[in-house]
């Protein structure tokens, strides 16, 4: 008895799209004129003969893939309602920033690029990259490149789809006045690495 329930959970490990073709087939079968069954495909009396199994067969695999449907929606429901937080919780991070971390933020308009390189042991870049407001570059699949305690970092995508000019105290376009103020408001870490 035992290894007959072991079978039966085992079967609910198999894929959502094995048990629909089951329902499909065992559905097709059930349900069509048993006249194209015996004309068409050859085969005859196979409601008579299999009609209980292959009802027993149809109720299971639709009820699996009617379980699995409602869990993909739950789920699908559940990760939007989480990604909405997140994001919220990402813009009040991106308005509270500090002047240091302005700065910080700022190297990226200054230089015009995507990535910088900066020292992660630095207290206000470290505090970004724990807040995922930086994200370490990937050169090799899943690995950073560092060169001592400086790395290549970004502006994390989802942080750059909120953040607006100023939130870093600058204006868009930037203004030469900006430019100035920004080039003698750079992070303490630039004159000793750069």
């Amino acid at each position: 008895m035992e290894n007959y329930l072991k079978a039966i959970f085992d079967l609910t490990k198999l894929p959502t799209k094995f048990f629909f073709l089951l329902s499909a087939v065992s559905g097709f079968a059930l349900f069509v004129d048993q006249k194209f069954l015996n004309e068409k495909l050859f085969l005859d009396n196979v409601k008579e003969e299999y009609g209980s199994i292959l009802g027993i067969i149809f109720i299971l695999s639709t009820g699996l893939v009617l379980v699995n449907f409602v869990i993909w929606i739950f789920k699908t429901i559940q990760r939007k309602i989480l990604i909405k937080k997140w994001k919220k919780k990402f813009a009040e991070r991106v308005k509270n920033f500090d002047r240091f971390e302005k700065s910080i933020l700022r190297e990226f308009f200054l230089y015009g690029q995507k990535s910088v390189e900066m020292p992660i042991d630095n207290p206000s870049v470290s505090g970004l990259l724990d807040k995922n407001i930086l994200v370490m570059n990937r050169q090799f699949e899943n690995v950073s490149i560092m060169n001592g305690l400086k790395t290549s970092l970004s502006i994390n995508e989802s942080v750059m789809e909120i953040l607006e000019y100023k939130d870093i105290d600058l204006s868009k376009p930037i203004t030469e006045k900006e430019i100035e103020f920004a080039k003698n408001n750079r992070p303490e870490w630039i004159n000793k690495y750069f």
